[in-house]
């Protein structure tokens, strides 16, 4: 029988994100045949949403938690250790900033021989206090130095990581996050069946234009920028719509602000979706208004759908966004600019369409899932070869 090496993956907790979804990808898709894969999720994981993971034995470890927590810290420290050690792995490959920090402390303690590392998002930014910043970036400087290989999912991500001095150069490898691409990849016929099918969901005429966005409802998603957009551009016109698809802790708040303002009737919340592409496909114009990111694959998604995108300039937005090309970048917290963007191509449907074939040419295969877990598996190999020699 082939040896199959144990592999461990760490995230601090399992919900319906980018980061998640690669991680759980990457599980899946690993050669069975070479790989034995178990995945270590956190307490707060939201385990519902992921009811069966294949080929992969799910270990939640309640004390590994998003917040700092010094108690909770030290016990999830000490666990793995513990657990790397009884099960002997030889890769640890961990992923999102507390699990990043915890995980490959823990493989550095139990004499792990290869430890890796996914970027999904920057961990030092100006949207978090200057001292958690300041606290992290010394963290991951420090953590970097006994890393085999950092992956990040974006250019400009790993960029920023580079040049923060969070170790060199040669540690690092741009692997973009993957998805089932070809989910996205719709055709005008499909795309218009979709608008719609969201049309009738939402009972709205065929002359409605829909503004949309998908992400979870959470701070870092900047949703109260797009409201505060929304109460100008509905106010002008009659016929736009802002959709937001996706759950999270924030629903209830952002829906009492929209009710507050005497925008339920044209603001709508959809919730978490399972069918998500048909969603997005019904969108006239994507937004996105994170204050901060790795990669936002969503940007990937929305241009696959052939649409216009309006987003902040986080990190990896220029990566899938041309200004004026097929989309447009606004400074993040800019309501103003934000709106005018948004009225420009509302006033512009000839732009929307153009901008949106344009979106399409930015997407290639390096976005398949397929191919993710392809180059994860050969950096592995590699990396694999390089210890035993």
């Amino acid at each position: 029988m082939t040896h199959q090496t144990k592999v461990l993956h760490i995230i601090t907790r399992l919900i319906s994100g980018g980061a998640d979804e690669n991680t759980v990808y990457t599980c899946e898709g690993l050669d069975v045949e070479k790989f034995r894969v178990d995945l270590v999720v956190g307490g707060q994981s939201e385990l519902h949403n992921f009811p069966q993971i294949k080929n992969s034995n799910v270990i939640q470890l309640s004390s590994l938690v998003r917040e700092i927590h010094p108690l909770n810290d030290v016990k999830t420290l000490f666990s793995l250790v513990r657990m790397i050690r009884k099960e002997r792995y030889e890769i640890v490959h961990t992923h999102t900033a507390k699990a990043g920090i915890l995980g490959r402390t823990a493989a550095k303690l139990a004499g792990a021989p290869i430890i890796v590392h996914t970027l999904h998002g920057s961990t030092f930014h100006d949207a978090i206090h200057k001292v958690n910043s300041f606290i992290y970036k010394i963290l991951e400087k420090i953590t970097a130095k006994w890393t085999d290989v950092i992956i990040s999912v974006g250019d400009d991500l790993k960029a920023r990581y580079i040049r923060a001095g969070v170790g060199t150069p040669r540690q690092y490898v741009t692997i973009r996050s993957g998805f089932e691409l070809s989910e996205f990849l719709l055709d005008k016929a499909q795309i218009s069946s979709c608008k719609k099918a969201l049309h009738d969901e939402l009972g709205l005429d065929e002359n409605a234009i829909i503004i949309g966005s998908a992400s979870r409802l959470e701070a870092r998603k900047g949703h109260i920028y797009l409201l505060k957009a929304a109460l100008s551009i509905i106010k002008e016109n009659e016929n736009v719509h802002f959709v937001i698809a996706g759950g999270g802790g924030m629903e209830d708040e952002l829906k009492h602000w929209v009710k507050s303002q005497n925008l339920q009737e044209r603001f709508h919340f959809l919730g978490f979706r399972r069918d998500i592409e048909k969603v997005m496909a019904g969108f006239d114009i994507f937004t996105l208004t994170s204050l901060w990111e790795g990669l936002p694959r969503v940007l990937v998604q929305a241009a696959a759908l052939q649409k216009p995108i309006i987003t902040f300039n986080v990190e990896g937005a220029t990566e899938i966004v041309s200004h004026g090309e097929n989309g447009f970048i606004v400074q993040k917290k800019d309501t103003q600019q934000l709106i005018d963007y948004l009225t420009l191509m509302v006033n512009e449907p000839r732009r929307v369409q153009i901008m949106g074939e344009k979106s399409l040419a930015k997407v290639s295969q390096d976005w398949d899932k397929e191919n993710m877990v392809a180059r994860i598996s050969e950096l592995y190999a590699e990396l694999l070869d390089d210890d035993k020699s």
